[in-house]
């Protein structure tokens, strides 16, 4: 069984989310099974195919479809066509990708990180379960809307769902306390959820 330290759903889901980001998936279902966050989900195939490239070839390729959308604009809409994924990772994966993040980062741990990422929304998710000192089984989430189940610390099944309004006022509230910082317009006694 993982070891699960202080913070640790907030740690691993943010770094899944990091690893995702790249995919800009339409949808994602993250579950603990065993030893393993297994993520899967739908993303666009040409999403897919640029995750597999380096950076440099997403770069060109990127800056060649610029170049000829401006030289010559599209006749049509673009056909989008979705694709599944999957993902596992371990704790030797959530440790290797956290330190890759970091490195990016020049480890500037204390920047104020960007709210709207994957990472960061998954992160948020990973706080509310463990500030429950709780277990996640299972999260969806959508462009809409985001429902996570977990098991609190007596080992009851929860449930709870947030649109994107909910979740940004929820991010914001846990940046504010991060920074000790007051929201501009917010009252001292936010509602919790």
């Amino acid at each position: 069984m993982m070891e699960q330290t202080a913070g640790f759903h907030a740690r691993a889901l943010r770094v899944i989310g990091q690893d995702l980001a790249a995919l800009v998936p339409e949808s994602v279902t993250i579950e603990l099974q065993d030893e393993a966050f297994v993520a899967q989900g739908l993303c666009t195939k040409s999403r897919m195919e640029e995750s597999g490239t380096s950076s440099l070839a997403s770069l060109k390729k990127a800056f060649g479809k610029m170049a000829s959308a401006i030289v010559r604009p599209p006749m049509r809409e673009p056909e989008l066509e979705f694709v599944s994924f999957s993902r596992t990772y371990g704790t030797d994966d959530i440790n290797r990708l956290d330190t890759q993040a970091t490195q990016q980062r020049g480890g500037r741990a204390d920047a104020m990180p960007d709210i709207y990422t994957l990472g960061e929304r998954l992160r948020t998710i990973g706080k509310v379960i463990d500030a429950r000192n709780g277990r996640i089984v299972k999260i969806f989430k959508d462009l809409h809307q985001v429902v996570f189940e977990y098991l609190d610390a007596e080992g009851r099944s929860c449930k709870e769902e947030m649109n994107n309004t909910e979740l940004y006022q929820l991010q914001q509230r846990y940046a504010t306390e991060r920074t000790g910082a007051e929201e501009p317009g917010a009252s001292s006694s936010a509602p919790t959820k």
